[in-house]
């Protein structure tokens, strides 16, 4: 089945599979933009088709598995694929040392859908309404904890002494809030989109793992022969009363341009890699958005990629997204193990929508609760330069919370 819906019926089909405990995958392009967003699709009938082994560590091995996967699965009928890469999952392509994986939660995981609903074209933007009861969320730690504002503060200061010794350009410290798993996933997800209009919105229904998403960064589209990558740096929380200036100021900020021109330098050398010489082109910079509360900085990079190269190539050669790793990207990835207590798992690496055709869009996991077992976390954090101030970084940081923190007093 391969048919066109509209959002209403995605939502029910969504919530029918959920009671009935059944894998799926409801991706949502709530803005329904022609460019920026995937459309709006609900992929069922999943079955998993390959995750990464844990010794798996080279970018030939890893690309040459997943192009078998695809293979495999499309001759067989596979309406599209759903794809999860964690952020742990940089082992398997630039043999970087990581933490161990969250849970258990393989670092790459493969599932092909036997049948697709989508929304029609002029129905993307459709309304996934919020639920009629105010939501409550169960925490399990003290938000904004003294020990947690000391670690971060010290992290900060640890990264500009790295900056300062040539060892980096910038780096991305985050940092995880712990939950009690929701008792409805469905009433959340439709909270969480509702106050947050983004074009990557995901709730995904595995048999030990959920994701819910209001991702509105795009980490790289594959269409025909061009590839795409949209990072966004920079941000400015949003008060309803004074957004057209926070707004102005988020797009002069000479700090945040300084710091989204950093990721796309390392985004221009990414396709470069697996693009046409001289194909590769900034072309756009510095576009400020808004989503829900806060403001957002974006650039988009495209490029021609090589004859006999495919999406996969892309992602590898992309892989992880410079956006949440900082610059040099390795080097970052290295601190981050220093710095970070724990794994991300997919927060910080991406999710991706393969079409038979070879069609690709894949968004960067952020704004997202993850849901392991008895486990819930949702995590923050932001990118750090040579002149980012430790408090103003903090007040960033939690800025990104607003998603979840707006649905009640918490």
């Amino acid at each position: 089945m391969n048919t066109a819906a509209s959002i209403a019926e995605m939502r029910y089909a969504a919530e029918r599979d959920y009671a009935a405990a059944k894998s799926f995958a409801c991706l949502v392009s709530k803005r329904g933009h022609p460019d920026l967003g995937r459309r709006s699709l609900m992929a069922s009938t999943l079955a998993l088709e390959w995750h990464s082994p844990v010794n798996l560590s080279d970018a030939k091995q890893t690309t040459d598995a997943l192009r078998r996967t695809a293979s495999r699965a499309f001759g067989r009928g596979a309406k599209g694929l759903l794809v999860l890469v964690t952020h742990e999952a940089s082992a398997c392509f630039d043999h970087i040392a990581v933490h161990d994986d969250w849970l258990g939660l393989p670092r790459i995981q493969v599932w092909s859908a036997g049948a697709v609903l989508r929304t029609l074209g002029g129905e993307a933007g459709g309304c996934w309404g919020p639920p009629e009861s105010p939501l409550r969320v169960e925490r399990r730690e003290d938000l904004q904890s003294s020990l947690l504002k000391d670690w971060h503060t010290q992290s900060v200061e640890r990264i500009h002494e790295a900056i300062a010794s040539g060892r980096l350009y910038q780096l991305c410290l985050t940092f995880p809030v712990q939950f009690a798993p929701p008792k409805n996933p469905a009433a959340l997800f439709a909270a969480l989109l509702a106050g947050n209009p983004v074009d990557h919105a995901a709730w995904i229904q595995l048999p030990d793992f959920s994701l819910l998403s209001v991702s509105p960064e795009r980490f790289l589209s594959v269409r025909g022969r061009e590839a795409t990558l949209r990072p966004m740096k920079g941000t400015r929380r949003l008060d309803g009363v004074s957004d057209d200036r926070r707004t102005r100021e988020l797009a002069e900020s000479i700090k945040d341009r300084a710091e989204n021109v950093m990721i796309v330098d390392l985004a221009r050398n990414d396709l470069s890699r697996v693009c046409v010489a001289g194909s590769v082109r900034a072309e756009s910079l510095f576009e400020v958005e808004r989503y829900g509360r806060v403001a957002q900085m974006s650039s988009t990079i495209r490029g021609e990629l090589r004859e006999g190269l495919d999406v996969w190539d892309a992602l590898a050669a992309a892989f992880p997204p410079g956006s949440m790793t900082g610059a040099p990207k390795i080097e970052a990835c290295r601190m981050i193990r220093e710095l970070e207590a724990g794994p991300r798992g997919l927060y910080g690496g991406v999710l991706g929508w393969i079409e038979p055709d070879g069609a690709a869009e894949f968004s960067v996991v952020i704004r997202s609760m993850q849901i392991r077992g008895d486990e819930a976390r949702w995590d923050i954090g932001g990118g750090i330069v040579h002149d980012s101030k430790a408090e103003s970084e903090w007040d960033e940081a939690w800025a990104k919370f607003s998603a979840l923190r707006n649905l009640e007093s918490i």
